[in-house]
């Protein structure tokens, strides 16, 4: 059975944990942008970890279930309805054919998780089922229909409380990028103790941080970028990688963000303040 898109919202698609398969071939791992939601969404079913969700950014999400099933609406903090009734998040809900979920709003964070009893059944290609346009469908659209198993009688899911604490920092791991130590003292410096925000270029392929640092650097020959490598343009833009990225870049690579780094990263809005903590690997 299926469900069926009332209203899409925004930047919505079907994300699991993202494909490693394609990258020989340059395609981009994908993958859900909070990894760590994500996964928290089907614990709470009993999912296994790699089940396909419905990710959707801020709002205006609207869908209409043809069959009964459990699901779970994971975001840090949100205003849904079910059948127009105020419903919870992060917690196990019931629905029956005809019933009709609602994102609302996200007050908190800037993605949420739709979790559908054993997974959504899209289509899968070279070991994912996330959107990317050169390969799949770039968003989800009014009146998509989006198949899942019918799932009647308990949901057999876990009482998980959510850690709020998870997001409560503002300071990101990152590790010494190759092109770090080509850095003046001062650029390092100032890498480790000021403070950054981020601006209004944000999508699911790269992050632009609002301030710039001089840059003396020259572009490098194309080299391995991945998702949460933080580039450094001409400009003196910082710019960080997320989970639709390129898998090659010509910037210097001077940063690369921890997996927490990135989860963190991708739920803050325009203008937070945070500041990065550089960690040695394996530390």
């Amino acid at each position: 059975m299926s469900l069926i898109v009332k209203h899409p919202g925004l930047f919505s698609t079907i994300q699991d944990q993202g494909r490693s398969e394609g990258m020989p071939q340059g395609i981009p791992v994908s993958g859900a942008m909070d990894l760590n939601l994500y996964r928290y969404a089907n614990q709470v079913l009993n999912n296994t970890e790699d089940c396909a969700c419905i990710e959707f950014y801020q709002q205006g999400l609207k869908l209409e279930f043809e069959a009964p099933t459990f699901i779970c609406v994971a975001a840090l903090h949100a205003k849904i309805t079910l059948n127009g009734d105020q419903a919870d998040v992060n917690s196990v809900l019931q629905v029956n054919s005809g019933d009709v979920l609602t994102i609302k709003e996200l007050t908190k964070g800037s993605w949420g998780y739709v979790a559908v009893k054993e997974g959504f059944l899209s289509q899968s290609l070279l070991g994912s089922r996330s959107f990317f346009k050169a390969l799949t469908r770039h968003q989800i659209q009014k009146n998509d229909r989006i198949d899942f198993s019918v799932f009647e009688g308990t949901a057999g899911g876990d009482d998980l409380a959510f850690d709020t604490d998870y997001y409560a920092k503002t300071i990101l791991v990152v590790y010494k990028g190759p092109e770090f130590y080509k850095l003046s003292e001062t650029l390092q410096y100032q890498l480790k103790t000021a403070k950054f925000s981020l601006s209004t270029s944000q999508n699911r392929m790269a992050y632009q941080l609002q301030e710039r640092l001089e840059n003396e650097l020259d572009e490098i020959v194309t080299g391995p970028v991945l998702p949460g490598t933080i580039q450094y343009t001409p400009g003196g833009k910082m710019i960080v990688l997320m989970r639709d990225a390129q898998v090659t870049g010509g910037y210097p690579r001077i940063l690369q963000l921890s997996e927490r780094g990135i989860n963190l990263l991708s739920q803050m809005r325009t203008k937070t303040k945070f500041t990065f903590r550089l960690t040695e690997i394996g530390s």
